[in-house]
């Protein structure tokens, strides 16, 4: 029910639009030198009037350019009252530049204002119903109409419309839609090139909606064209249509606003409650047919009283019906607490919706089908009993020829069990090396804050200034990003003006305090120095190697050009990381870029800090920040916890995992605690007679337990190939990874032979000391 609630949530996105099968985004791919391919959501605005004007078979097209600003709304004498125009805790920006005919394509209920005009003018916005509340609280939303929203201290536009939040789950989570013509009206244009085609030029989400038969196919044909006669053949652009359906799993994507799932991790889910409820359905046989002996007479005496074997069968379907439909109620009332428990793994808005048809109709569907499933073999199993033989007496009862297949379904349960105790290890291992391997830098004690791109640089320098001053703090940096990040920056250097090759290398993008802050090693040359532009270069080893020099101390004082812009190698570095471990190390260029640097790395004072200490340096570095940015939020980082981010997806994996290996080895006790119980029944009097010719206690728990040593025996070598495989795969995705040794393998057989013994032990134990008298009595 839990995996079914996820899921779903996370498969419903942007579900609910008219026609969304018609509905694509159009993606840019840009093919670097090196031959990697980056994506963008965020592509030339030329594409759209090109589009819109030469691509046939396409019934809409429009862009939605996100602005970043802050925003005002005036009152009367009173200050402005401040908002943010993006969503808490994300990137998301909700106020966008918008192409009148995006409202074409995605449908809303237009609570004030006119539909088909509202956005014509220059200087006129659209608010979504709780947009406008908070800018203008309660009272009609037709006398909102006309009321001034300020953007960014100067842009000034009226509500012109005011349209019905979407209450189902989407990731256009826009809220302010400023005209189209305000963009050619404003400051904007300055801003917003329209005509470029250029890779730094990509500021609008286009989405285009197909004529019912069209193909993306054909429509991606048209704009490899459109590429071909306007795009610059360097930039090696490409242009594609992207499913709406598609834009919530798409997180391979530069700058990404949207909180993506993983679909593959969606699959996993699906397979492991598949796995976990064909366990319990195992188990559910097992401990049905060990029951079977107790149930023997109960079944003679019916089938002598007239009883059919299709009744009998009838019978105890029900039972088992009965049984999944109470364990169904139980495990209703237990998705919220385990939705709770799981909450900082689990999306925000998640939740049951018991009576909504498709839950309804997805728990009828389990439960019939796991009633069949579980309940149609013990079924026949009970009702085949001759009721002569089952009226005899004890020790006359069949189920031999059943024997095999009760082993092959405790093989089959520890061989799934071990897979995921060999899994869990793997992952946490790998984990460990992720976090205990050297980066290159140190992320210690550093906090990040993000300022607006738009500040001035005096506004940000003067408040890099008097965060030094504050006591505690060691070191301050300016900064576009930290050294390791989800979203590295690239940049395209040649090793001659005159070479026509270009070759692309990460950008790291630091003022000259950057380098002593994270304590990155210089190998050869010096720091940069305190500039205003940039005008030198200090690399790494990779891309020293790159330029042809046998040692680092080579590559100083020679020249690197960047948009055919010569620049000095002062400085080599030792390599680091710029992104997780699953991508390689790559050829890298640190700069002085004062016009990007608007982020600030604080090096706390690390010796002798405690958690008091902290809390204080903290709150005067946020008085700090509301001297300067009084309007603004006060939100900080420490770099080693956004450095965890990066495996986020991967600590994910390993819950899942962990907590999918504690349900199917308890689901497995069960089923071999189900088998003991079922093997001392059958064997009862030979365990008796062997008592009575001496065997001692212990003679006779070690020759039960054998039997299940030499399962779970079987089990290991059948889940051996298929752990190290899976296991395998996951780690390739890791450029940095451990190597699985056989000590995994070895360790996770002694686990589950561990927790066998102990399930079968009270069985077997029991069973030895037990009277031989009272299994003897009836021969």
């Amino acid at each position: 029910m839990v995996i079914y609630t996820v899921t779903s949530y996370e498969l419903s996105f942007d579900r609910f639009h008219p026609d969304n099968e018609r509905i694509f985004r159009v993606m840019g791919d840009v093919t670097e030198n090196t031959g990697e391919k980056i994506h963008f959501a965020k592509i030339p605005f030329a594409v759209l009037n090109t589009g819109r004007n030469n691509l046939s078979g396409v019934e809409k097209i429009a862009g939605i350019i996100p602005y970043r600003s802050k925003i005002s709304i005036p009152d009367g004498d009173k200050p402005a009252t401040q908002f943010e125009s993006t969503i808490g805790g994300t990137n998301f920006i909700t106020t966008a530049i918008t192409d009148p005919h995006y409202f074409d394509i995605f449908k809303y209920e237009w609570l004030a204002g006119n539909a088909s005009t509202a956005l014509e003018a220059p200087y006129a916005v659209v608010l979504t119903e709780k947009k406008a509340r908070q800018y203008f609280g309660t009272g009609p939303l037709d006398n909102m109409i006309g009321k001034q929203v300020i953007y960014d201290d100067s842009l000034k536009v009226n509500v012109s419309g005011i349209i019905k939040d979407w209450n189902k789950n989407s990731d256009l989570a826009f809220t302010d839609f400023i005209s189209l013509a305000t963009l050619q009206s404003s400051f904007l244009k300055n801003n917003i090139s329209q005509n470029s085609w250029s890779q730094g030029d990509m500021s609008t989400w286009t989405f285009a909606k197909l004529r019912t038969g069209t193909s993306s196919g054909h429509v991606n044909n048209q704009m490899a064209e459109l590429v071909k006669n306007h795009a610059d053949p360097q930039v090696k652009l490409s242009l594609r249509l992207e499913p709406l359906s598609a834009i919530h799993f798409n997180g391979d994507i530069i700058e990404n606003a949207i909180r993506t799932a993983h679909l593959p991790a969606l699959y996993s889910l699906m397979g492991i409650a598949l796995f976990i409820l064909t366990l319990g359905i195992i188990n559910f046989i097992n401990l049905s047919t060990a029951q079977s002996i107790q149930r023997a007479k109960e079944v003679g005496v019916r089938k002598v009283l007239g009883s059919k074997r299709s009744g009998l069968v009838f019978q105890f379907l029900t039972e088992s019906f009965l049984m999944v439909l109470f364990s169904a109620l139980l495990a209703t009332v237990m998705v919220r607490p385990v939705l709770i428990g799981f909450r900082s793994f689990i999306p925000s808005g998640i939740s049951i919706r018991l009576f909504e048809p498709a839950t309804i109709l997805f728990l009828v569907l389990v439960i019939i089908i796991t009633t069949f499933l579980a309940g149609l073999y013990p079924a026949k199993v009970l009702s085949s009993f001759p009721p002569a033989i089952n009226l005899k007496g004890p020790g006359t009862e069949r189920g031999s020829e059943n024997w095999l297949f009760r082993k092959a379904l405790i093989v089959f349960q520890f061989a799934v069990s071990l897979v995921f105790i060999v899994g869990s290890m793997v992952i946490a291992t790998q984990l460990r090396y992720t976090r205990e391997k050297d980066l290159g830098f140190t992320a210690d004690a550093i906090i990040t804050l993000q300022t607006s791109a738009s500040d001035s640089l005096s506004k940000i320098g003067v408040l890099a200034q008097k965060i030094r001053e504050i006591p505690g703090v060691n070191k301050v940096a300016l900064q576009w990003l930290s050294p390791m990040t989800e979203n590295s920056r690239g940049m395209k250097l040649k090793f001659k003006s005159s070479d026509l090759k270009e070759f692309g290398v990460t950008q790291v993008a630091g003022n000259e305090d950057y380098i002593p802050l994270y304590q990155i090693k210089l190998l050869a040359g010096r720091n940069l120095t305190k500039s205003d532009s940039v005008n030198e270069f200090v690399i790494n080893e990779k891309l020293s190697e790159l330029m042809g020099n046998q040692s680092p101390e080579d590559a100083i004082g020679k020249t690197l050009y960047w948009n055919d812009k010569p620049y000095p190698v002062v400085g080599v570095a030792a390599d680091f990381h710029t992104k997780s471990l699953h991508d390689p190390i790559t050829p890298l260029c640190i700069i002085n870029r004062p016009n990007r640097e608007s982020a600030i790395a604080i090096k706390l004072a690390s010796k002798g800090s405690g958690g008091g200490m902290v809390k204080t340096m903290l709150s005067q570095i946020e008085k700090v920040w509301k001297e300067i940015y009084p309007a603004a939020d006060f939100n900080y980082r420490f770099y080693d916890q956004s450095l965890a981010l990066l495996y986020e997806k991967d600590q994910q994996t390993a819950t899942l995992v962990n907590t999918s290996m504690a349900i199917s080895i308890f689901i497995s006790c069960m089923g071999l605690f189900g088998l003991a119980l079922f093997t001392v029944k059958r064997r009862a009097k030979e365990i008796s007679i062997r008592k009575i010719l001496g065997a001692s206690v212990s003679n006779i728990a070690t020759m039960l337990s054998w039997d299940f040593i030499a399962l779970i025996i079987i089990a290991l070598l059948i889940a051996s190939p298929l752990a190290w495989y899976f296991m395998n795969q996951w780690l390739q995705g890791f450029a940095y990874r451990i190597h699985m040794s056989g000590w995994v393998f070895l360790f996770a057989g002694m686990t589950a032979i561990f927790i066998a013994l102990v399930t079968v032990s009270f069985q077997s134990i029991k069973a030895a000391i037990a009277n031989p008298v009272t299994n003897l009595r009836s021969e």
